[in-house]
């Protein structure tokens, strides 16, 4: 019985769980099968799924203009004019059929034809093979980010007929309400049999709050685990969700806890990485996790705190990256300049007051097209020129700032394990802040006095850290040189 219920179209929206029992591929609720199976599970893509086309098509129709084409040349050749001449023999008179009096009754000889200008039959694709173009297009449109309307666009309706003429596109419902709900679900499962089933022994969390340009608030958690066959570091998204609760660290806590007991990994946990705020971070002290604050996020809190001291020249070169953004005529005079000058034409750019390392690139650029903007300037806007002294200011905090610049993008990373090189960066900035000590310009004396305190404030006991000086010791490229203070090592390493 099971035997001929797979036959069933219907069967291609459920899977077959276990006996008498099916889960429906885009809710996955599982209904229960009586004899009449076939009319459970029409019942349900009715009433739950109407959008879901359950009887396939078999064959293309004809199209119309094809069809008009084939009649007209039936029509053509049944209309022609045959003659008949007699020819008389000894044995009597023989009617005889002369093709070369066939004349089109258009006016025109009527062209060889053959069996396709008669039947014109688009041969169907199987059924799995239709699938699996389904569910390509709808990855295509997943992991590019583009809209449903791609479907409807005439052009990429041409391009795939072209590619396949018997492939008949889906409709943005389709793919809205029947396509897209069916690869997540799939999807989710997998990476749950991945994730909590066994393959991943230890996981550690990432997460994030957020509140959005609509003022709806999210919550987005990342695990990370080692695949133990490939041995590579695997990510996976177990939840990006709107939070309408209190932000307080008790709705946290809890929320996290759901997560992971959803996804199976509520005793596979090994740290969760946060920003610095409090809710946060008493959320995973009440979850009984252990907390590691995001090395780049408190990277970026001291630069922009640092930022502060040279503000002033900041603001003088946000006015000019802005008129120049602004004013097409300014941007022409520029890159007429910089041609003139025989330089590569550079635009500049502007920051972002989220993200400090968009300072430090504004600042770059700013200074490497210096002469050029100083001739725009006085051409466009002369009141807007920088002082010597903030030119000054600009060259010599640069190569201060770049230290962190080039520390945030080598822990900013998604492909490795960045955590045995937190320790280590922590000593070379400190090192490479030294080396600054004895600069005699006020301002720059001030940033680098600033940076001192701050290093300590924020990192002074991170070699204190057990799962950091762990991860520190078994890294093969560090182990005892990446620490400051060899007493820390000994520490760890009698642990």
């Amino acid at each position: 019985m099971a035997s001929k219920r797979k036959f069933s179209p219907l069967w291609n929206h459920f899977d077959s769980t276990e006996p008498k029992k099916a889960k429906c591929n885009y809710c996955s609720k599982i209904l229960t099968l009586s004899s009449s199976s076939i009319g459970t599970l029409s019942r349900h893509m009715k009433k739950v799924h109407p959008t879901v086309n359950i009887t396939p098509k078999r064959l293309e129709s004809i199209d119309e203009s094809e069809e008009n084409s084939n009649q007209n040349a039936q029509a053509a050749t049944t209309s022609s004019t045959i003659s008949v001449v007699t020819t008389t023999t000894s044995s009597g008179t023989i009617p005889t059929v002369t093709t070369a009096n066939i004349i089109s009754a258009t006016k025109g000889k009527v062209a060889a034809t053959t069996v396709k200008d008669y039947i014109v039959v688009k041969k169907p694709l199987p059924l799995i093979r239709t699938q699996q173009l389904d569910e390509q297009l709808i990855k295509m449109i997943a992991k590019g980010y583009h809209a449903f309307r791609l479907v409807e666009e005439k052009e990429f309706q041409k391009f795939v007929d072209m590619l396949n003429p018997s492939y008949k596109l889906p409709t943005r419902k389709t793919l809205s309400e029947s396509l897209l709900p069916k690869l997540y679900n799939r999807t989710i499962e997998s990476m749950k049999k991945e994730v909590g089933g066994g393959s991943a022994t230890a996981v550690c969390i990432t997460t994030d709050g957020w509140r959005s340009v609509t003022n709806d608030d999210y919550i987005g958690i990342m695990a990370h685990f080692i695949d133990p066959e490939t041995h590579i570091l695997r990510t996976v998204m177990i939840g990006c969700l709107q939070f309408n609760e209190s932000h307080t660290m008790i709705n946290i806590s809890e929320f996290l806890k759901e997560k992971f007991r959803e996804w199976c990994i509520d005793q596979k946990i090994c740290a969760i990485v946060s920003d610095n705020a409090s809710n946060i971070l008493g959320a995973v002290r009440i979850g009984g996790w252990r907390s590691i604050s995001c090395f780049a996020h408190t990277i970026n809190l001291v630069v922009k705190d640092s930022l502060e001291i040279i503000a002033d020249t900041v603001i003088k070169v946000k006015n000019v990256v802005e008129f120049f953004n602004r004013s097409l005529p300014a941007q022409r005079k520029l890159k007429e300049i910089q041609e003139q000058m025989h330089l590569a034409p550079l635009k500049l750019k502007q920051d972002v007051c989220t993200r400090w390392n968009s300072t430090y690139d504004m600042l770059n650029r700013f200074l490497k097209i210096k002469e050029a903007l100083i001739a725009s300037i006085a051409i466009m806007r002369a009141e807007l020129a920088l002082t010597p002294n903030d030119w000054m200011i600009i060259e010599k905090s640069l190569p201060i700032l770049s230290i962190f610049y080039e520390v945030s993008n080598e822990v900013s990373a998604e492909n490795y394990v960045s955590a045995s090189k937190y320790i280590v960066l922590c000593k070379l900035m400190y090192v490479q802040i030294q080396k600054f000590s004895n600069e005699t310009v006020e301002t720059i004396k001030g940033l680098v006095s600033f940076f001192k305190t701050e290093l300590m404030h924020r990192f002074g006991d991170i070699e204190k850290n057990m799962l950091l000086r762990e991860a520190t010791i078994l890294d093969p490229r560090f182990k005892k040189s990446g620490f400051r203070d060899i007493r820390n090592f000994e520490a760890a390493a009698a642990d």
